[in-house]
């Protein structure tokens, strides 16, 4: 059994495993094809360009969905944000 869970699984499909720590203060953001493909009403993609930009400056997963639906998002949205935060230890010993 894999030591990891796929969101979705397609029969035959590669999968490979990413292994990092995020340190104090690091945010990982998780989306769906959703935000790339999104299209605007002359058909232009909002593309990985734009949501390398929109990641610069984007705190929230709400920023990054409202940004895809502005433009003219049309299929399913998945946004997920993740940011380290220092652990307080007890101050009882």
């Amino acid at each position: 059994m894999a030591p990891y869970l796929p969101l979705c699984s397609i029969e035959g499909a590669e999968r490979s495993v990413m292994r990092f720590q995020l340190k104090q203060g690091d945010r990982l953001m998780l989306m769906s094809d959703g935000i790339a493909e999104a299209t605007d009403a002359d058909g232009h993609l909002f593309g990985f360009e734009r949501v390398h930009e929109l990641l610069r400056t984007a705190k929230f997963a709400a920023e990054v969905a409202s940004a895809a639906q502005a433009f003219g998002q049309k299929d399913d949205i998945s946004v997920i944000s993740v940011t380290r935060t220092a652990v307080l230890e007890s101050a009882t010993s």
